[in-house]
């Protein structure tokens, strides 16, 4: 006997059957896309021209991009950046 809802006659196990020949659509189980590095993306920030000119100072003092020092320190505020994403991106 096939499931039925109160949808009337539609026949639930069909319909799951169906279901199941289409590929996931839960992140967790497509394809990983392990090898390819995520692409960035691009963020606008407005900040007082003090707080620029500091956060340049800082940077250059530590030797480190501002990209780098900004990720660091979001690192710092618990916020999941692996190393990998705070290695200077520029080409050589």
């Amino acid at each position: 006997m096939s499931k039925k809802n109160s949808l009337g006659n539609v026949d639930v196990t069909a319909l799951e059957g169906l279901a199941s020949s289409f590929p996931p659509t839960q992140p967790s189980t497509l394809k990983s896309t392990k090898g390819k590095p995520e692409k960035d993306v691009t963020i606008t920030l407005r900040i007082p021209p003090r707080i620029a000119k500091d956060l340049r100072i800082k940077a250059a003092t530590a030797d480190k991009t501002q990209r780098e020092f900004i990720l660091e320190g979001l690192k710092l505020m618990g916020i999941d950046v692996k190393d990998e994403d705070i290695a200077d991106r520029r080409k050589s």
